[in-house]
């Protein structure tokens, strides 16, 4: 386009007379630029992605393998022989022996480089069972597993089930002097422990368990029965997504931050925000000693409000989220919502970490200065974790992962375009996936914080 403008001499009609081709050329390229629209970056992935059915079988391309499930599960992998059965113990990768000679485990990833598995390893089956104890794949939604080997892209969702409680995903196998995976999706009721055995791993045996102690959360006895159920499962995947990212015993304040500006006024009246504060209020149930939240109100001013507890949920949300409270302004400010909140925490214990989880629906006031503020915010014992929702530009806060010059990332962002369309699973994994990394980077080793973040 620019080559084809180069051609014309003349002056554009409202930007001055131009004589020079320097000049007349800067003009146009501004023009240009403002015209062409913008598109996002090319995916780093394959575009096709082949679905697999239960029995299908691919070459694999390449040595690597990576297999990353979805849901609520903890996974298990085991490493196998010509005979169908693992060697001993070392060929069982899980949250507690997460390497193999090949085979690694992080969180809801498997990583095998089949070059390097063990000396006559012929199989690598990997096995989900329910990360919430007690509970079936009946009650566990979108289990399923993406595949990646070179130039391989492929997807597997198990078919409904019932009642297991073990579930075998994929298997990587041998055949012919090459490798291929083959979906699987075969349940076993009796768990992992009878699933272990068909493939040769010592399992001992154990007393009939005792019966669960009832998951109490502070004041949730007072909310309606079909709340306090909700609220304690969504608790438990919390808890979950934790785990995964070797935080489980992780104890933090949450402090949650509500976008009130005039552009939020039909997300209130939808319910959009309400169902947003139900679902993090888990968070604050799962971290914080007295399962309640601070919450502030962001509009021209920042205007804090009651804090947020588990029995007081119901009249808490018809109080400030069933239609958009109008006490803050109508307009964004974000430095001074920042600067709120840090004064807040200034009055707490900074060997406590906070979470601060921001909801904004877009359109960023004043970017340099928002900038600055979330860089003078580096020394508090703070995390703030941005949540945009809608599909408005988010400026700054859309940037913030490559924000350089600070000396910890104190900032998370991902974009929410329908909060409803999103598994309770995979919210909770993003809303503390960088948290504890922060936690284990800004407190110093042999700190409490830290140590409870698996540090």
């Amino acid at each position: 386009m620019l080559a084809d403008l180069r051609v014309y001499r003349q002056p554009f009609p409202g930007d001055g007379l131009a004589q020079d081709r320097a000049a007349l050329l800067r003009v146009l390229r501004r023009r240009a630029a403002a015209c062409v629209p913008h598109r996002r970056p090319a995916p780093p992935y394959p575009r096709h992605v082949t679905v697999l059915s239960p029995g299908q079988n691919l070459a694999l391309p390449a040595s690597s393998v990576r297999v990353e499930a979805s849901g609520a599960v903890d996974l298990t992998a085991l490493v196998l022989g010509a005979s169908g059965t693992v060697d001993g113990d070392a060929d069982m990768v899980f949250f507690n022996q997460p390497s193999a000679p090949g085979a690694r485990l992080t969180g809801s990833t498997l990583e095998v480089e089949l070059s390097a598995l063990r000396a006559g390893a012929e199989r690598v089956v990997l096995i989900a069972s329910p990360a919430v104890e007690g509970r079936t794949f009946g009650q566990v939604d979108g289990v399923g597993i993406g595949i990646a080997s070179g130039s391989l892209t492929a997807s597997f969702a198990p078919g409904a089930s019932t009642t297991e409680t073990a579930l075998v995903l994929c298997e990587l196998y041998l055949r012919n002097g090459a490798w291929k995976v083959r979906a699987v999706g075969q349940g076993y009721s009796d768990g992992l422990a009878g699933l272990a055995r068909d493939f040769g791993v010592d399992v001992a045996d154990e007393p009939s368990p005792a019966p669960s102690p009832v998951n109490l959360i502070k004041g949730a006895e007072r909310l309606p029965p079909e709340m306090r159920e909700t609220l304690s499962l969504r608790k438990d995947l919390v808890t979950v997504s934790l785990r995964k990212r070797g935080a489980s015993g992780l104890r933090a304040r949450v402090i949650g931050v509500l976008d009130v500006s005039g552009s939020t006024a039909g997300m209130y009246r939808r319910g959009v925000f309400t169902r947003a504060v139900e679902r993090i209020m888990p968070v604050a149930a799962a971290m914080d000693d007295d399962a309640e939240m601070q919450m502030f109100l962001m509009g021209a001013r920042t205007v804090r409000v009651d804090d947020l507890q588990v029995g007081d949920l119901p009249q808490w949300l018809a109080t400030y989220t069933a239609k958009r409270p109008g006490e803050a302004g109508g307009t964004n400010n974000e430095p001074a919502a920042i600067d709120e909140v840090l004064a807040f925490v200034a009055t707490q214990s900074p060997d406590v970490p906070t979470l601060v989880l921001f909801f904004h629906d877009g359109g960023v006031t004043d970017n340099r200065r928002t900038e600055a503020a979330i860089r003078a915010a580096v020394p508090a014992p703070v995390f703030w974790q941005f949540i945009g929702l809608g599909r408005s530009s988010y400026g700054i806060l859309a940037r913030l992962d490559d924000l350089a010059g600070r000396a910890v990332d104190n900032t998370g962002f991902f974009a929410l375009d329908d909060i409803d369309a999103v598994p309770d699973a995979e919210l909770y994994d993003r809303l503390v996936h960088e948290f504890p990394d922060w936690v284990r980077a800004y407190y110093p080793a042999g700190h409490p914080a830290r140590t409870s973040a698996g540090a």
